[in-house]
């Protein structure tokens, strides 16, 4: 889809905003606009700060304007300390996770340009410009290859024992690709334990041993040592001194009196020497609390999941048992021990990205499975290059199904359907157990998915009939500091096994077995509903147009427009 070309007047607006900036301010010194290889838009400007000329490229995202442009400098700069790597994009005022259609790429330079100004002071020092990133335990976790999972009451177990102390350990191991994740499953020689991890036991997972330290001293030495090799491990840790010298090292955790708390294993190098492995400790107990998620025809299908969670993940496996041999999976939550009440995935997940464990769960379920993984939150803080990666994978899909109770990210996956003409399915559950709603919309048969999506909210509201759960009930109003969603496995199960009904439906063509766009299902007697299963169907109007394909303009047609947007005759 070329968007420049399928809104021709936005194209020409992005350009006329471009050079009026230039005009407005002797900053910006040059305004080229050009085209990549894939008819990508692209505008090469620069800006000049205190006699330093720096050339930037302005690259409109074939989603555009549902996605920013994306700002970078020429080469493998580092041009900021709000930017994704020496040569990366600029992270701006305006980033996926705020992004409005409204703003212009000339209001992207005009930010970037504010942001290098506020970082070069005019003698030349740099100052620090404040984050507006707020981070989250998924996105910290992305590059860490080695984690250490401790469950809820395992410090709390050392509570009245003696403030120095070394003390066995016991941890499962996983391994998946290069990375690991240690679980600490218990503290104590076997047979004499002061803690036993209550996690189910991980079959057929590896098995370590170590020591926990609990100590005074201070241990900023060892905190501060990176990984690889040392040549006297006993210096950083005295107390356990008598127990390196065996022939298999253990796994080490550290905890001081003043709250630090550290995690290495190990391991003897190829050279005679210790080999300290850091491992990035997750505490759950907290965070769990937080968290509540014609066969030879369907094969050859390509579905997006977004939202790997309770629902998305028994989509994914009920698809796959229907022959569903391609997935996309959307996701960047990591799966904690609370998901095990409502998930499609076991306690050998945890501790693992969704999405890279939900893809081993399809291909336990069918060998040859084609799965691709994207840990990314739609419209949450990432990269714009990533953002609209992901979203063209998507809209290269033959369905896409939303199973995140995310108004940005159905908002999202919504544009991608109308933009691609390509079917969506969604799904929502009540908290309560009261029951959920499950809907479709297909290319010029329903209205595109954001108005059929309205249409039920009106329809909902119509009704005027006020019941226990609602709207603070439904499954997206729930934040993460906020209450647990509560709704059992099998409320969650009922609306994905509908919601997978629908999707097989529109995957394997032919004349539709559901009369209607979107059912309303009760679970148990409460708001319009008289008795459990009480099932009520949603007429949808039809209403916009789905996009129209410009893939197939002529070369006349696309050369013209090109022409005119850099002024430049195209061969």
């Amino acid at each position: 889809m070329i968007w420049w070309l399928a809104d021709e007047s936005r194209a020409r607006l992005e350009k006329a905003a471009l050079v009026a900036l230039q005009e407005e301010h002797d900053w910006l010194t040059g305004v080229r606009v050009r085209f990549l290889d894939n008819l990508q838009l692209c505008v090469d400007v620069e800006v000049v700060h205190g006699g330093e000329k720096i050339p930037l490229a302005v690259i409109y995202p074939l989603t555009f304007p549902d996605t920013p442009p994306i700002v970078m400098p020429y080469g493998e700069r580092r041009l900021s300390e709000h930017q994704y790597g020496a040569g990366g994009e600029l992270c701006l005022q305006w980033r996926p996770d705020n992004w409005d259609a409204a703003v212009t790429g000339a209001m992207m330079v005009e930010s970037a340009y504010g942001l290098i100004a506020a970082e070069r002071a005019p003698d030349g020092r740099t100052g620090a410009v404040p984050s507006d990133h707020r981070t989250s335990l998924a996105a910290e976790l992305r590059f860490e290859t080695w984690r250490l999972m401790v469950p809820e009451g395992a410090w709390t177990s050392l509570e009245g024992h003696l403030s120095e102390m070394v003390v066995k350990i016991s941890l499962s191991m996983t391994a998946r690709h290069t990375n690991r994740v240690a679980h600490l499953t218990a503290i104590g020689a076997p047979g004499n334990e002061l803690w036993i991890s209550p996690q189910p036991v991980l079959k057929n997972a590896g098995t370590r041993t170590g020591y926990l330290l609990r100590t005074r001293q201070d241990m900023s030495a060892l905190a501060q040592h990176g990984g690889g090799e040392i040549d006297d491990l006993s210096k950083l840790v005295p107390d356990l001194a008598p127990l390196l010298g065996k022939q298999e090292l253990p796994f080490l955790i550290v905890l001081e009196e003043g709250g630090r708390r550290i995690a290495y294993d190990i391991q003897w190098s190829r050279n005679g020497l210790p080999l300290l492995i850091p491992y990035r400790m997750i505490e759950e107990g907290e965070l769990a609390k937080r968290s509540a998620s014609n066969r030879d025809v369907i094969s050859t299908r390509h579905v997006a999941i977004v939202g790997c969670g309770s629902i998305g993940s028994k989509i994914a496996a009920s698809l796959a048992r229907s022959a569903v041999r391609r997935f996309l999976l959307v996701d960047e939550d990591v799966f904690l021990t609370g998901n095990l009440l409502r998930n499609e995935l076991d306690a050998l997940a945890i501790g693992w990205h969704k999405v890279e464990a939900l893809a081993d769960r399809i291909q336990q379920i069918v060998a040859d499975a084609d799965v691709v993984t994207r840990k990314v939150t739609l419209g949450g803080q990432t990269s714009a290059i990533a953002m609209d990666s992901t979203l063209e994978l998507i809209g290269d899909c033959d369905l896409i199904i939303d199973a995140t109770a995310n108004p940005t990210s159905f908002n999202l996956c919504a544009g991608t359907s109308k933009r691609n003409r390509k079917p969506m399915v969604w799904a929502e559950v009540f908290g309560g157990g009261i029951g959920g709603i499950v809907a479709r919309a297909r290319p010029d048969t329903e209205p595109p998915p954001l108005d059929a999506r309205n249409q039920i909210t009106k329809w909902c509201e119509d009704h005027d009939i006020p019941w226990e759960a609602a709207p603070q009930g439904r499954y997206e109003a729930n934040p993460d500091n906020g209450p647990p969603f509560i709704a059992d496995d099998a409320d969650v199960s009922v609306i994905a096994a509908h919601a997978t009904r629908l999707a097989i439906d529109i995957l394997q063509g032919g004349e539709t077995s559901f009369p209607h766009s979107a059912y309303a299902i009760g679970l148990k007697k409460a708001w319009i509903f008289e008795a459990p299963f009480d099932t009520w169907p949603i007429d949808l109007r039809s209403s916009g147009a789905w996009e129209s394909n410009t893939s197939a303009a002529s070369s006349e047609v696309i050369g013209g427009l090109m022409s005119e947007l850099t002024g430049e005759k195209t061969s």
